[in-house]
């Protein structure tokens, strides 16, 4: 199916489900109809085709094409949710829907993928730097894990690297950094960046930051944020090192993937402190180096702030021949 074959006026359907809700909408040409944007709750259906006939019914539309993002490995036919029980084989899935076209994506492909289409208003850059047009860019999101993926340009189309850089070793460099490793060691054995680097990886940090400290205590992750913001020492101390952090997980795979063409923050948690995040040291560790510090210096980071970066690069997906 050639790129122009979808980019007329026919409509297809978007999707972007997740273990908890399941989020769809209208694509018109390519472009994401925002005012059809509907959240469903995954457990309120028995499977994908039950959501999608009643958010059809809902618009009162048919569709011919759909691209769909999901937050579990996609690669084989069988798709199963990682955190809800839905389950499906994809050939008898696009019989069922009666589609011409069925992409399924990953979620973080997904939001690779919309990086070129976000509007200026969806990002916030935070320190210098400059893209280079066209040059590989590289989404890293903290979320309930840890997603990284690369976007390098072929042609006239972007094409995902997806990988599994969030379970790379996570590396020290400070006095504080290694004896926090030290005793997320004794509790995990092998650390990797999204053992520190996600919502529950948070709640390690404040605890490891509290045992430094000399007083074990626990708190969930939004405790710990919430009381950043107003001024608890540990808390913020903890958050501060969670954003240094990042800058260095996202120094280390911008000089390994050669993202010249930007950084970009994704996932749920930084969106909720981006002032915070913007003052942190977030930027300054990013461009800690011995012979690269010019070279990540030039590189741009942005923190995405927009409502369906996964739709809008499921849109992105329709019409793009590299994704099959």
């Amino acid at each position: 199916m050639s790129h122009d074959t979808l980019l007329d006026d026919s409509m297809a359907l978007v999707a972007d489900i997740g273990g908890t809700n399941a989020r769809f909408a209208l694509s018109l040409g390519g472009q994401l109809q925002s005012d059809s944007v509907q959240v469903l709750a995954c457990n309120d259906y028995e499977n994908l085709d039950h959501a999608v006939s009643h958010y059809l019914t809902l618009q009162q539309v048919a569709v011919d094409h759909a691209c769909m993002a999901f937050a579990c490995p996609v690669s084989s036919q069988t798709i199963k949710m990682t955190n809800n029980h839905w389950a499906f084989n994809k050939s008898e899935m696009k019989d069922t829907l009666k589609l011409r076209s069925f992409k399924v994506i990953n979620d973080f492909t997904a939001q690779a993928l919309a990086l070129p289409a976000l509007p200026e208003n969806a990002l916030i850059k935070v320190g210098n730097g400059e893209a280079i047009e066209g040059a590989t860019k590289l989404i890293i999101g903290p979320g309930t894990g840890l997603g990284v993926a690369a976007l390098k340009k072929v042609g006239d189309h972007w094409l995902p690297l997806p990988g599994e850089g969030g379970h790379a070793a996570f590396s020290p460099i400070s006095s504080m950094d290694n004896e926090i490793l030290s005793i997320l060691q004794k509790k995990l054995g092998y650390v990797s960046w999204e053992s520190v680097l996600c919502g529950s990886g948070i709640e390690l940090l404040y605890e490891a930051h509290s045992t430094l400290s000399g007083q074990t205590q626990i708190l969930k992750n939004h405790e710990i944020t919430a009381q950043a913001m107003s001024g608890e020492a540990l808390c913020k101390q903890t958050l501060l090192h969670f954003c240094e952090l990042l800058g260095r997980a996202a120094s280390n795979a911008a000089l390994t993937a050669g993202a010249q063409g930007g950084v970009y923050i994704a996932g749920g948690i930084i969106p909720r402190f981006p002032d915070f995040f913007a003052q942190s040291d977030f930027r300054a560790s990013f461009e800690i180096n011995d012979k690269m510090v010019n070279y990540l210096a030039a590189i741009p980071t942005h923190l995405i702030i927009h409502d369906n970066p996964g739709l809008t690069g499921a849109c992105e997906a329709l019409g793009n021949p590299l994704i099959h």
